[in-house]
């Protein structure tokens, strides 16, 4: 999974960039950031009971060449049609690698069928463990390679340096899922799940799911909208040189990967609601650092933190609506739709809106988001400690 994380990075922070430079239009950089989410949103909403019944190994190797597919287009795309239709694409294979390599996290040591499940509002340790092999595997190649598109672009210059980091993405994308179809083993559905369809699953509701359900949006907003959008948008608009813009996501991935180790030992001891609300308000912090000053020294020094920020969420925000439905793979689908609605607020509405109003102004609103996120969070843990 640390290789598939590589492949998935390599070009998100630099997408931004690259439409912003064939466009000034802010409509056509909004079309250009939300095709990939509605390809997203499409197997989260519409493959939820899908992705979570098929052998997650052939849904992993399939959502893999798709985006590889994906990024050739767009690396050698002449035309509008051409472009678009490979990042909507991309957006599909994004969806099912993320859906389908979250199931295989939880299939890889399965929990014994006798064994009592855990009731909704407890998290599972098993499933903790699994997730947290997941993220830190994932998060770990997502820290190499978030800045490789950004230092490919910044050596090459011009159009040429873009379309070298997507079509050279795409042919490791192939190799990667190459590899993941011979070194992985089978990973079938576990016992109970229904046959493949397509449509929305059902869940039982309990106390502070639909909380915990925004929660997950806001997860995802901040990885999006900040780290996948806003940031290096701010180092486009305060004219900071492409190499640095590279460093930033550089520190905020390193620093993520840091901090989620430490996450993942702290949240058996204070709980997950606790580092949930602490990573909200270390988030709402750097965007007030960012909104305040733009100086270099501001700009590394609030992209790191973010990347704290991250962690906490990350490790948190899918045990937490995990323990909301009891069952590790509907949870996990559900945890998805939220997921990739946040994502789509988040990569489209900041692009949109960095060409809209200022980035002091944009970073206010994050904070804003942010803060009220951290008390949502604690409404959610007063929900599940009253079950």
């Amino acid at each position: 999974m640390a290789a598939a994380g590589v492949t998935m990075s390599l070009t998100a922070p630099l997408e931004v960039l690259f439409i912003q430079s064939a466009s000034d239009s802010s409509a056509y950089i909004g079309v250009f950031m939300l095709a990939a989410c509605l390809g997203v949103i499409v197997v989260d909403v519409f493959g939820t009971r899908f992705v979570p019944s098929v052998d997650a190994r052939v849904a992993l190797t399939a959502g893999l060449a798709m985006f590889a597919v994906a990024c050739i287009g767009m690396g050698l795309a002449d035309g509008g049609v051409l472009l678009m239709s490979s990042r909507m694409l991309q957006g599909l294979g994004s969806g099912v690698v993320l859906g389908a390599g979250l199931q295989a996290a939880v299939r890889v040591y399965p929990r014994i069928k006798s064994e009592t499940p855990f009731p909704p509002g407890q998290s599972d340790p098993e499933i903790t463990r699994c997730l947290a092999r997941f993220n830190a595997a994932f998060l770990l190649g997502g820290a190499l390679g978030s800045p490789g598109g950004l230092l490919v672009a910044g050596i090459v210059d011009g159009r040429i340096g873009y379309q070298l980091a997507f079509v050279g993405t795409g042919i490791l994308a192939l190799f990667v899922a190459g590899a993941l179809a011979v070194a992985l083993p089978r990973l079938a559905a576990p016992a109970g799940i229904p046959r493949p369809t397509v449509g929305l699953p059902q869940f039982d509701r309990s106390p502070g799911s639909r909380a915990a359900l925004v929660l997950a949006m806001v997860g995802d907003f901040l990885r999006g909208g900040v780290l996948f959008t806003a940031l290096p948008l701010a180092g486009a608009v305060w004219h900071y040189p492409v190499s640095t813009i590279a460093v930033a996501i550089a520190l905020m991935s390193g620093a993520e990967i840091l901090a989620l180790q430490v996450a993942y030992r702290i949240i058996p001891r204070v709980g997950v609601v606790a580092v949930l609300v602490a990573s909200f308000l270390v988030g709402t912090l750097c965007a007030a650092l960012l909104a305040l000053g733009p100086g270099t020294t501001t700009y590394l020094v609030a992209s790191t933190l973010f990347g704290i920020s991250l962690a906490g969420a990350t490790a948190s925000l899918p045990v937490l609506v995990v323990a909301q439905v009891s069952e590790s793979s509907a949870g996990l689908a559900k945890f998805r739709i939220s997921a990739g609605i946040g994502m789509l607020a988040g990569s489209v509405g900041c692009a949109v809106l960095a060409t809209r109003i200022s980035m002091a102004a944009l970073f206010v609103l994050i904070a804003v988001i942010l803060l009220c996120s951290a008390q949502l969070a604690r409404f959610v843990g007063r929900r599940m400690t009253v079950t």
